[in-house]
């Protein structure tokens, strides 16, 4: 008897076994991947169609408080069915921009920021009496962070349009917008009557509210009351900084 045959083709056998093996698996791992993928496209999907979703739903009820106001006799309902539209509108400008940015969690606040302003200025009505300028450098920061900054920049606006030009009296408000090693930095300041002493300390549920949203996202709020009010936020962004907004 050939030994040396015999054990050549054993040999042989064991490698084809081996080979179809290895073939095998690479084929599973293959279908896997393929359904993995398919997944996480049917998740993202459903994310957008999510925020779609959400937004129009948000901009429903801000029409129907638009409506409402329209009907109401008293200033001061009018004046709250209005912020409170103002409010609603902010949460989606951010559920639009995740849709636009195909579902990802993060939003470029400096497009967010002049979206919002540009909806403001015509809510605030003459716009050659009080008007809004944005000066944003380009800021990417996940949601959970842009969000609530958003949404306290959309507060100090309404609030300067409510309190700083009374009696129609004409002016400027300006948001500008930077970042600078992971920290970013967003001010307010109008050329108004300014803010009142007990300011810090006044009850008003949209002060408070810029108070808390900033806590939220351990960030700082400076106030500042010469010529006019001026607001600075300051926050990390968590490490979401874009390499073009990097300051040198």
């Amino acid at each position: 008897m050939n030994y040396a045959c015999t054990e050549r083709t054993a040999k042989g056998d064991g490698d084809t076994r081996a080979t179809w093996s290895v073939l095998a698996e690479n084929a599973r791992l293959r279908y896997l991947c393929a359904q993995s993928k398919q997944l996480v496209a049917q998740h993202e999907l459903a994310l957008r169609e999510g925020d779609h979703r959400i937004k129009n739903s948000l901009q429903i009820v801000a029409s129907l408080m638009g409506l409402q106001e329209r009907r109401e006799t008293s200033a001061a309902a009018r004046l709250a069915l209005r912020t409170a539209a103002a409010r609603i509108q902010a949460v989606a400008r951010i559920h639009d921009a995740l849709q636009l940015n195909g579902g990802a969690d993060g939003v470029d606040m400096s497009e967010l920021l002049e979206s919002m302003c540009g909806s403001l200025q015509s809510m605030a009505g003459d716009p050659n009496a009080v008007k809004i300028f944005v000066e944003a450098e380009p800021i990417r920061a996940p949601v959970a962070v842009a969000q609530p900054a958003i949404l306290a920049v959309n507060e100090l606006v309404v609030n300067a349009l409510r309190h700083a030009f009374p009696g129609g009296r004409a002016g400027n408000i300006r948001v500008r917008a930077s970042a600078r090693n992971s920290e970013f930095c967003i001010t307010v300041a109008d050329d108004g009557i300014g803010l009142p002493a007990d300011y810090q300390a006044g009850p008003g549920f949209g002060s408070k509210l810029v108070r808390m949203l900033t806590a939220k996202i351990g960030g700082t709020l400076k106030v500042e009351n010469q010529e006019g009010a001026r607001f600075t936020l300051t926050a990390p962004l968590g490490g979401f900084l874009e390499p073009a907004s990097i300051g040198v």
